[in-house]
């Protein structure tokens, strides 16, 4: 996309779908406000909230994984890094750009915004305006029939909801690729009729039972995202920034995709803000002294999830994981550390025991981040191994 007018064969474009491809994705990954409709997520007009620098020097770092050692240059190229910040005690210890990204651009989120979702929904589950017990046509009537007929609001926030449902990444023929088109972050096929998440919810059936084993299933976060819309009558954006974003000193505004009917999918923000929403849940949502949101909203997030309801799901780079609230959490070392995790490899790890956050977006060449796990996830523990000696 360089020059004016960039030339054809080096144009990028949502519509056909040159956006999603490789190497295309390191650039419009950091820039995709430029490429579909987006809403706002108000930063406030306060000043940002400036962490204090204390930067280390990370060179060194070998990088322990089940195929070998490698140096930290390595591991992070192997991985399709785009940017890293790590923050220790409140202050930011790394911060790294590479490919296309830097510090004042817009990064997809991809689904880590469902631990933002989740977030909100557990703070108005604590407002009383969400009764997590309550089935999800209580809400949504538009869902009764479908696979949600049945299910509560728990059911919904904890992954625990029989669908029928394909959740493939690998297959573009599955129901996770049809369900993207319908969210607005990919592009229909030629020939589809471009639907809305509200039409297509409705039209998935229940597969088993509600509330047993773990199972990740893309479109609970949407049903879960129209709950929190549905009971404070608000956007996500407008919701999301008097809630979190106005308060955790934000440098800007973040964005919100948004489907062919004008909701909320999937978000983009800067690395540094990212981090800034880690510190704020880490701190249990107090930001500066004050107390944005109750502590106790944070209980059961870092109290984890059902661990035999996780295993059932056998995901071999996550043992002895569980999830809670649209977080998925690392029980590791007497450690409970919450990550939110979305596709392409956009990772935020939040270790409460050792007062760390790192933030990591990603533009990895398949969708997966269990794929990135066998080097990402020892790369975190090196990086939790040497900030915390360096800095004892």
């Amino acid at each position: 996309m360089e020059g004016f007018p960039p030339p054809v064969d080096k144009r990028i474009r949502f519509g056909d779908g040159s956006f999603m491809a490789w190497p295309q994705a390191r650039w419009s990954y950091n820039h995709i406000d430029e490429l579909v409709p987006t809403r706002s997520v108000w930063r406030g007009s306060g000043a940002a909230r400036v962490a204090t620098r204390a930067l280390l020097d990370f060179g060194d770092i070998r990088v322990e994984t089940d195929q070998g050692e490698l140096p930290w240059d390595e591991a992070l190229a192997s991985t399709n890094t785009d940017g890293l910040l790590v923050m220790h005690r409140g202050d930011i210890v790394c911060e790294k750009y590479f490919g296309e990204s830097g510090p004042h651009l817009r990064h997809l989120a991809m689904s880590c915004n469902k631990s933002v979702v989740g977030l909100l929904a557990e703070s108005l589950i604590d407002d009383g305006a969400i009764n997590p017990g309550a089935l999800v046509p209580e809400l949504i009537p538009e869902l009764e029939g479908s696979a949600w007929a049945d299910a509560t609001v728990r059911n919904v926030l904890d992954m625990r909801v029989g669908l029928a449902y394909d959740e493939d990444y690998t297959d573009p023929q599955s129901d996770v690729w049809r369900f993207l088109q319908c969210t607005g972050m990919i592009p229909p096929r030629p020939g589809n009729e471009t639907i809305s998440i509200a039409e297509v919810l409705p039209t998935f059936a229940k597969r088993g039972h509600h509330g047993g084993d773990f199972v990740y299933h893309e479109p609970n976060i949407f049903v879960l995202g129209w709950l929190v819309r549905r009971a404070a009558q608000k956007t996500l954006a407008t919701l999301a920034s008097e809630r979190i974003w106005q308060h955790i000193g934000a440098e800007h505004d973040a964005v919100y995709l948004l489907d062919p009917s004008g909701a909320e999918t999937t978000s983009a923000m800067t690395l540094r803000d990212f981090g800034r929403f880690g510190q704020f849940v880490l701190d249990r949502g107090r930001v500066g002294g004050r107390q944005v949101l109750p502590s106790r909203i944070f209980d059961g997030i870092f109290a984890g999830g059902d661990q035999a309801a996780f295993a059932a799901a056998d995901y071999p780079t996550l043992p002895n994981w569980s999830y809670r609230s649209q977080w998925w959490i690392r029980h590791f070392e007497g450690r409970i550390c919450p990550q939110a995790r979305g596709a392409y490899g956009q990772f935020l790890s939040i270790d409460p025991s050792n007062d760390l956050v790192i933030a990591r977006f990603g533009s990895a060449q398949a969708a997966p981040s269990a794929l990135l796990d066998p080097v990402v996830l020892p790369t975190f523990d090196a990086i939790t191994n040497f900030v915390t000696s360096e800095r004892a």
